[in-house]
């Protein structure tokens, strides 16, 4: 991963063959919960691309040159983001794991993407910080504040399957991606939080039967959030490798467009 970038051109152009790399942001500590998270580097990989992890745990000096370099941006899920960005409760008891300084890398990892004009896909918690870092709120707990009839929250080895169906716009580019549509999707779940108010920029282009915010896209910034975790799906259901293969080539696109 080290020598693709490092070979982002010397004289101003690389190699058109080299695969895209594609940067995640992740939360090491929360691996031992998120086992699953592992399969995102196998489905980058067999998606086409090359995974280039990185820690937010901790402040990440100068990430925006980081992210300057690579040709896509996943960022991916984990604990609750800080409510103090979206005027929550920071003493609610149903919160976990609450890093500020993983939602601010994630921040400034986001903003690096814009810049540079490359694609940019949420995942989970990714997909509730972009929302509020672009003016929308979230739901703290869905059992307490949304109670709606669709089970959103299972168990870790859950995630192996789908576990609900969203209706996909059949004119998103996710719906393109995936190669499915309508409101018979399935997807599978682990979040206790949720999109309450979207942000005014995007565009909602899946929901459960339930009525809550499944996927988002705005299409000006080469954003695409979904709320699910198609990282995992990759390996037994085609529709989720479509959507990581989706995402990588319009990642190489942008790269040989650039180059």
């Amino acid at each position: 991963m080290a020598t693709g970038i490092a070979d982002h051109g010397a004289a101003g152009r690389e190699p058109v063959t080299r695969r895209p790399i594609i940067a995640l942001t992740y939360s090491p500590s929360e691996l031992e919960i998120f086992y699953h998270w592992r399969y995102m580097f196998e489905g980058i990989v067999a998606a086409g691309g090359v995974p280039l992890a990185i820690d937010c745990d901790t402040k990440v000096e100068d990430i925006a040159t980081l992210v300057g370099r690579v040709d896509a941006l996943i960022i991916g899920g984990g604990g609750d983001v800080d409510p103090e960005l979206y005027g929550g409760d920071p003493e609610d008891p149903t919160l976990w794991d609450v890093n500020p300084v993983r939602d601010e890398n994630e921040r400034l990892a986001w903003e690096a993407a814009r810049a540079a004009g490359i694609p940019v896909l949420a995942i989970c918690r990714g997909s509730q910080l972009l929302t509020v870092l672009l003016g929308g709120d979230l739901y703290a707990d869905l059992r307490r504040d949304f109670d709606g009839p669709v089970s959103h929250r299972s168990t870790e080895e859950a995630l192996n399957e789908c576990t609900h169906t969203i209706d996909l716009d059949p004119s998103s580019e996710l719906a393109g991606w995936m190669g499915a549509s309508g409101p018979e999707v399935g997807v599978n779940s682990q979040h206790h939080q949720g999109i309450r108010t979207p942000a005014g920029e995007v565009t909602i282009v899946g929901r459960s039967a339930d009525g809550l915010v499944e996927a988002f896209e705005w299409p000006e910034a080469q954003l695409v959030a979904v709320q699910w975790h198609p990282e995992v799906l990759w390996s037994t259901d085609e529709h989720h490798l479509g959507l990581l293969r989706g995402f990588v080539e319009k990642a190489e696109r942008g790269r040989r467009a650039r180059f």
